[in-house]
């Protein structure tokens, strides 16, 4: 059930190469792309959708392999959404877990006709932000909870660093609620009105929050690593 300490992402953030592509496109084009794209992003979720209801129905009819197919399915972005607000794997491993308990408890009030993961999801997300809170009322009981402690290891040298780490170091510098927009929707490619129901706000308040943390990542990635190719592509 606890997601393996090895599970590793690549960062995607293709923010500035995907934007130079589109410029150059006919306005056509564009419109056609980006219709098809759409479309497929729908037809994957209708299909994600049935899948997961499916496998909720056979776990409320007492099937214990289709509830470990659906801890399969979403150990790796469970873990990741707790990690993205905590910054911890140890405590993102025991989130996850206890988020599918919460899960496999609450199986018989969740309602079908809605997304089962951004349901699952918003589980988890609560789950990280109380443990985030029990945390910095143990470490500064008037701390501002809207920035977390960086308790990552030391910094190597940023001639050692490659992408990955490089991308991981600046999103460390943003606000938690900034960092998981963005991580939602570039990391497990969520729409904003997908991420306002996954952080349990406005979908105005969603697009805001993505908006804002593309800048301040772009700003905190150039005054560490300055405007260089590799940079600009996940700005």
């Amino acid at each position: 059930m606890t997601p393996r300490a090895e599970d590793e992402r690549e960062p995607r953030l293709p923010m500035s190469s995907a934007a130079a592509q589109v410029d150059n496109a006919p306005t056509s084009k564009v419109r056609g792309r980006r219709a098809a794209k759409r479309a497929d992003r729908k037809a994957r979720r209708a299909e994600r959708q049935a899948e997961d209801v499916r496998l909720v129905r056979l776990v409320l009819e007492g099937d214990h392999e289709a509830f470990r197919s659906l801890v399969e399915r979403y150990q790796k972005p469970l873990f990741w959404i707790a990690h993205d607000i905590l910054l911890d794997r140890e405590e993102a491993r025991d989130v996850a877990q206890e988020a599918f308990i919460r899960v496999h408890t609450a199986l018989e009030r969740y309602d079908q006709k809605r997304d089962f993961v951004n349901w699952l999801y918003r589980i988890a997300r609560n789950l990280a932000i109380d443990a985030l809170r029990r945390r910095r009322r143990r470490a500064n009981p008037t701390e501002d909870l809207t920035r977390i402690p960086l308790d990552a290891p030391p910094a190597r040298g940023r001639a050692e660093l490659d992408l990955p780490d490089r991308v991981a170091e600046v999103l460390e510098e943003l606000p938690v609620e900034y960092r998981l927009a963005l991580t939602l929707r570039e990391f497990h490619g969520m729409t904003p009105r997908e991420i306002a129901q996954v952080t349990d706000c406005s979908y105005p308040t969603a697009r805001w929050r993505l908006h804002r943390a593309r800048n301040l990542f772009r700003n905190a990635w150039e005054k560490r690593f300055g405007t260089a190719s590799t940079g600009e592509d996940y700005a």
